[in-house]
């Protein structure tokens, strides 16, 4: 689970640290799944011009938790943030072994118990799962304006970056190319350009609450994105507590399900039905 956080978002990592991911260490989840380790978590942090004292600290944060990705080369900017997910990838790919990578977002939730049990029905060596989007047009004013998006009139097909699965033949295919990669101003937009030309095995989920905005809370939400420190401590109690995500389940905007018989600009058609999450 790769987690994208800064060198001063030691509350937010402290907040994960004892919210969901606390919670899924202590579940008692079959080795069976997925092999004797289950998982582990990452926060991702670029290094490059830190101060002497921000490097101490957090070195001295990893020696207590053991749970930082630390990027020497990276400035950590949020015009940065596709070159971070490509470094923290080919790192990941690099130093660890996995069958599948998680990438979220430090304002995510991800009930990982639900996460695990979804992946084992689902498991493909060339897997891209997450809340999938085939009609996003590029932007062509504005901070985020994608000036060099010369594919077509849409974006690919991209799983929505409050956070995605990848298989590890996905993960080692963007580490061994990282040098011929186009870097586009949206990393979710990013990796779904990179992989668009693979074997691919998308799944569409709507338990991925990980759009720009969240859809509002439901028990069946594998991510919900969007969540203030806060929040997320609300939603480890209302788990802790009942079981449950949701202290009282609402929506704020539609989901859909994603219509693979049109052409991916018409796939993806929101509508209030209340049994879509």
């Amino acid at each position: 689970l790769v987690i994208m956080s800064s060198a001063s978002d030691d509350h937010k990592r402290n907040v994960i640290r004892n919210t969901w991911t606390f919670l899924s260490q202590q579940k008692k989840i079959p080795e069976s799944f997925l092999g004797p380790k289950i998982f582990r978590h990452f926060f991702s942090i670029g290094v490059e011009n830190l101060s002497e004292n921000m490097l101490n600290s957090l070195e001295g944060e990893h020696r207590a938790f053991g749970d930082l990705l630390l990027l020497p080369n990276l400035v950590d900017t949020y015009s940065n943030l596709t070159r971070k997910t490509l470094l923290s990838i080919e790192s990941i790919y690099r130093l660890y072994d996995f069958s599948f990578m998680l990438k979220v977002d430090s304002d995510s939730f991800v009930r990982v118990g639900a996460l695990v049990k979804a992946l084992k029905d689902i498991a493909h060596p060339r897997l891209y799962w997450g809340f999938l989007d085939g009609r996003a047009k590029p932007r062509r004013k504005g901070q985020w304006a994608e000036r060099d998006w010369l594919l077509c009139d849409h974006y690919l097909p991209y799983q929505l970056g409050g956070g995605y699965v990848l298989a590890f033949k996905l993960v080692e295919f963007i580490a061994k190319n990282k040098e011929l990669l186009k870097l586009y101003k949206n990393e979710d937009v990013s990796v779904g350009a990179w992989l668009a030309g693979l074997d691919l095995r998308y799944v569409h989920d709507p338990r991925f609450d990980t759009e720009f905005k969240s859809r509002g809370c439901n028990n069946e939400f594998i991510i919900t994105h969007k969540q203030s420190p806060d929040a997320l401590q609300d939603l480890y109690q209302s788990l802790v507590n009942s079981g449950k995500l949701c202290q009282s389940e609402y929506r704020s905007r539609g989901s859909y399900v994603y219509d693979w018989s049109v052409p991916p600009s018409l796939c993806c058609i929101r509508r209030n039905d209340t049994s879509v999450p």
